[in-house]
């Protein structure tokens, strides 16, 4: 039988690069179209994925997101909330934190900051995903400047992942990575076990390709839809346009 999935969404950083709004609010907080991202995602996490139970990392104006979420029963869900008081540690750090709460579940982790709309997220329930260590959405873009912004995804013939780097130099292909993972339990204690050996600090895709080059099973998820992340007043902008023009199109 196939495990059952635990959402994880890290809104744990400050959001420098949407500075001025963020002098203020959360950057996951921001309305975009009547609706903050992170309650879209809350949202999405329940009616395209099936999650029930979600735990939220906190950070930067924590308080704000917990104040407006609280237990989550309001949204169909039961929300858990952590806080990150080690954002040095990197946000690998922001996932380790929930696996107290995964028991025996793989977890799906989506960013605060990432905005998906009219996306396939619902195919992840007859996705194949126990199979793997670890599941990374993907998108083919136009966009070379996307994948340099997020992380580049190489995959052999048979379709395993064989390879993620963060912010690019070179572009291997049109696949863009993002920041919305399925991760069996095994990653954890393998995360945890590298923090427990001193490494001060990981990042979460670079470690992710580690993984890889030890032998971690690693596929990828073919999104449809739309997508931005969500990194600076511009990104913002665009996605509060898009939401708009899509809802009024229908």
């Amino acid at each position: 039988m196939k495990p059952s999935l635990i959402g994880v969404i890290p809104a744990a950083g400050s959001g420098v690069r949407a500075l001025p709004y963020t002098y203020e609010m959360h950057k996951g907080m921001f309305e975009i179209d009547g609706q903050s991202n992170i309650e879209r995602l809350i949202v999405l996490m329940r009616d395209q994925i099936g999650i029930q139970e979600i735990v939220i990392v906190l950070g930067y104006m924590g308080d704000t997101i917990k104040e407006r979420f609280g237990s989550g029963e309001a949204f169909g869900v039961k929300l858990h909330y952590l806080r990150n008081q080690h954002l040095d540690k990197g946000w690998a750090w922001s996932v380790l934190l929930a696996k107290p709460y995964l028991a025996d579940r793989h977890a799906c982790v989506m960013l605060s900051d990432e905005f998906y709309l009219d996306t396939n997220h619902k195919d992840f329930q007859s996705f194949d995903y126990h199979l793997f260590d670890v599941v990374v959405a993907t998108k083919r873009v136009g966009d070379s400047d996307m994948i340099k912004r997020n992380f580049s995804v190489e995959k052999d013939e048979e379709g395993r992942v064989i390879r993620l780097v963060e912010n690019p130099r070179v572009i291997p292909n049109n696949i863009l990575g993002m920041g919305n993972f399925i991760l069996s339990p095994k990653v954890f204690d393998a995360l945890e076990d590298e923090y427990q050996a001193g490494r001060p600090s990981i990042d979460f895709v670079n470690y992710v390709d580690e993984l890889i080059v030890r032998g971690s099973k690693v596929t990828a998820f073919d999104l449809e839809g739309e997508y931005i992340n969500l990194n600076d007043v511009s990104s913002l902008e665009s996605a509060q346009d898009l939401a708009i023009r899509k809802r009024l199109q229908k």
